[in-house]
């Protein structure tokens, strides 16, 4: 067992950064001037976004330094009053890339490169910097991002994979508030689970499926189709990283499952609750947590929730033997 311990703990940032009228307009300002295509220059893109956020309002830039060091109480930043522009209607489906187009999008970027990099996978979302997260009529039960009848469950943003992105960050263009985002955090894993099923989480003891977004086109994996085995909670014992998969994970032993079992008990009575409107921007630290999303009814109207959906890495140079065109995409084969 690695005990979980209270000393020497980071300081963290704290979870919510509301911003004022000037920040606000300031923002915008700079994201104007970014202004290279993210789909036919990504690396331009992502230059100028880096080169804009260096710019950032101090409080902000300082806010998100922070929490990339080491995190915040929630393992979240939720950045609210970001000016939104002009919205466009929710497309149908994820294919038609509206939200790279918005003003909001840019915002983002700026954020994203103050904080890591970004980082596209070819084997989700078509290998762009930004996925449009809309109900689907074809996906409303699935477990991806486009669901909607049915809860997204716990999990870790490719669990099943080597280069799983650092953070997870979610700019909202439209909101509902029947949609809640969970969050939970490793540290919340390892104070309310008994000890008795502590221990285990450190232990090599689940099998996990690769998500079902990245299998939509017939992908061939080189580490394969199931991946492990791994534990559930690894590193630092007083500042714990998490990797889950509540859909895909597979406990190898009787213990592993009652393990398995209680950090989900834990995860119904103990996650935080972001309910997004437009504006906000969640980032989440997708190595010390673990989210999932309630379930909502949309309307296919145009009027649906619309969350612009980015990844960000902390070191690209970890994924260079997959992007062969040194690019901002990483191969499929690789995920």
């Amino acid at each position: 067992m690695r005990p979980m311990v209270e000393n020497s703990s980071p300081t963290l940032v704290r979870p919510k950064l509301s911003l004022t009228a000037e920040e606000r307009q300031y923002i915008t300002q700079l994201a104007i001037a970014v202004k290279p295509d993210p789909k036919s220059d990504p690396e331009a893109f992502c230059s100028a976004a880096r080169s804009a956020g260096a710019n950032l309002p101090e409080r902000v830039r300082e806010s998100l330094q922070l929490f990339a060091r080491s995190g915040s109480s929630t393992g979240t930043l939720l950045i609210e009053g970001l000016a939104v522009g002009p919205v466009p209607s929710t497309p149908v489906d994820n294919t038609y890339h509206v939200g790279e187009t918005t003003m909001l999008a840019r915002a983002q970027a700026m954020i994203s490169e103050t904080i890591g990099h970004l980082v596209a996978y070819e084997a989700e979302g078509f290998g762009r910097l930004f996925q449009d997260m809309v109900p689907t009529r074809q996906a409303a039960k699935s477990q991806t991002s486009l669901s909607s009848l049915t809860e997204l469950e716990l999990h870790t943003e490719q669990a099943f994979s080597a280069l799983r992105p650092d953070y997870l960050s979610m700019a909202c263009l439209r909101g509902d508030l029947s949609a809640t985002t969970y969050t939970l955090t490793a540290r919340q894993v390892g104070a309310f689970t008994p000890a008795e099923y502590l221990a285990t989480l450190w232990r090599d003891r689940w099998m996990t499926g690769v998500d079902e977004s990245f299998r939509v086109g017939g992908h061939d994996f080189e580490a394969g189709e199931v991946r492990g085995p791994m534990p559930i909670l690894q590193g630092a014992p007083d500042d714990p990283f998490i990797v889950l998969d509540q859909d895909l994970m597979v406990s190898t032993t009787p213990a592993a499952k009652a393990a398995f079992e209680t950090v989900l008990n834990v995860y119904r009575a103990y996650r935080d609750k972001h309910v997004l409107k437009p504006g906000d921007l969640l980032l989440v630290d997708n190595n010390r947590t673990v989210h999932g999303r309630s379930p909502f009814r949309p309307r296919y109207d145009g009027s649906d929730r619309f969350v612009i959906r980015a990844f960000i890495t902390n070191d690209l140079t970890k994924s260079r033997y997959a992007r062969p065109s040194n690019g901002r995409t990483i191969d499929a084969r690789y995920s």
